[in-house]
């Protein structure tokens, strides 16, 4: 009589070989819960579409692995950046506008300061301008010159009263329009070579 069954009693312990098995015959129903692990994986066989969502977070990446090119277009904003994490270095030339900048108070400057750093320059006076001493930046005295009503530039106009020292400047002359008072304990000193002359 012909063999046509075989059942697990006339089967020996680990005698079934993979050749043995026909193409395709194991299929899930025969592969025990949690039995398959990385050793079984072939080498890039798991792809994207085969990842459950959101199975992928920062244990499963390695350290230094994920550049630029895997990031998606404007995905990194605002909340993502660590504090102090852009400085000069990551910002194109001529990038930064008036909006970007902090709000500055109405009237002020920004120059530098003996440091090198950026400061305000605090708001002046009424008739003031910037003066330098060839390092720092102040508020003065606008320099002499004529004056006149619209752009008349007719009449040249100084004070009447000396209320503080002052000292001609070497090799230079000047010239007041009088009558001039000088306030007592008041020094003006003409140095020689110097001549001020009062008209």
């Amino acid at each position: 009589m012909a063999l046509t069954e075989v059942n697990s009693l006339g089967l020996k312990d680990a005698e079934v070989k993979t050749a043995d098995l026909a193409a395709d015959a194991v299929d899930g129903t025969k592969i025990a819960d949690d039995s398959i692990n990385s050793e079984h994986y072939v080498a890039a066989s798991i792809d994207h579409e085969h990842l459950a969502n959101d199975a992928v977070d920062g244990d499963n990446i390695a350290d230094d692995a994920v550049n630029s090119e895997h990031y998606v277009d404007a995905s990194i904003d605002h909340a993502h950046l660590s504090d102090d994490c852009v400085d000069g270095d990551n910002i194109a030339d001529n990038s930064v506008g008036l909006a970007a900048m902090a709000g500055l108070a109405r009237g002020k400057i920004i120059y530098g300061n003996a440091s090198g750093d950026p400061t305000a320059l605090a708001v002046g006076t009424t008739g003031q301008t910037i003066v330098s001493d060839g390092t720092d930046l102040s508020w003065g005295d606008a320099a002499a010159g004529a004056t006149g009503a619209g752009s008349d530039k007719i009449f040249w106009e100084n004070g009447q009263t000396v209320t503080q020292n002052y000292t001609i400047t070497n090799n230079y002359n000047a010239g007041t329009f009088g009558p001039v008072t000088i306030n007592n304990s008041v020094t003006v000193t003409v140095g020689d070579g110097e001549t001020w002359t009062i008209v």
